[in-house]
């Protein structure tokens, strides 16, 4: 079992270099760092490591890939999401609200936030605004906005995520077309 272990570790590392490219001594403390996030977050280095391969293939350094692979695996404890879609939803949230959120480290605290006062799981806000952000921002809607009407529907509605997410995303499209914009003017909205 150990040496199964140390070949899956292995194997994990090359796929990560063949990526990122480091030398063996920046390969070395990138695994460091790596072992560290698993210890920290409390999962296993397979599933650690994985999150990293989908940070290092996306064009991230050693130091981002770190972070972000360790806010993944926070999101991942906190939700139950499994690290593939925690990456997913952090990398979609980045991408559309970038300019609006510091890091992924605010963005995953400012979710454990609500979801604490809220009866609104961060899961919910990971799978809503992945599907929904970039419509939301072309409306005009910005992060904090978004996880409100996300919350707002949530309680009342009681759907998840991906429902609520899909139905915003329908909604901000709609909003957006002249048609919609014009038969809205002309019954005085």
């Amino acid at each position: 079992g150990m040496v199964r272990n140390v070949v899956e570790v292995e194997k994990s590392l090359a796929d990560i270099n063949v990526v990122m490219g480091l030398s063996a001594k920046n390969l070395d403390q990138f695994s460091d760092g790596l072992f560290k996030v698993a210890k920290e977050t409390g999962q296993a280095f397979k599933v650690a490591a994985d999150a990293a391969t989908e940070y290092a293939r996306q064009g991230l350094g050693v130091e981002e890939s770190l972070k972000r692979t360790r806010d993944a695996l926070v999101l991942t404890r906190l939700t139950g999401m499994d690290s593939a879609e925690a990456v997913k939803a952090l990398t979609a949230a980045m991408n559309t609200y970038g300019s609006q959120i510091k890091d992924t480290t605010q963005l995953v605290s400012k979710f454990a936030a609500v979801d604490v006062q809220f009866a609104v799981s961060a899961e919910d806000f990971a799978d809503s605004i992945s599907r929904t952000g970039q419509a939301a921002k072309s409306a005009g809607v910005d992060i904090n906005e978004l996880v409100g009407i996300v919350t707002s529907a949530q309680q009342q509605t009681a759907r998840g995520g991906k429902v609520i997410g899909n139905a915003l995303k329908t909604i901000f499209t709609r909003l957006g077309t002249a048609n919609t914009l014009n038969e809205l003017e002309n019954i005085g909205v």
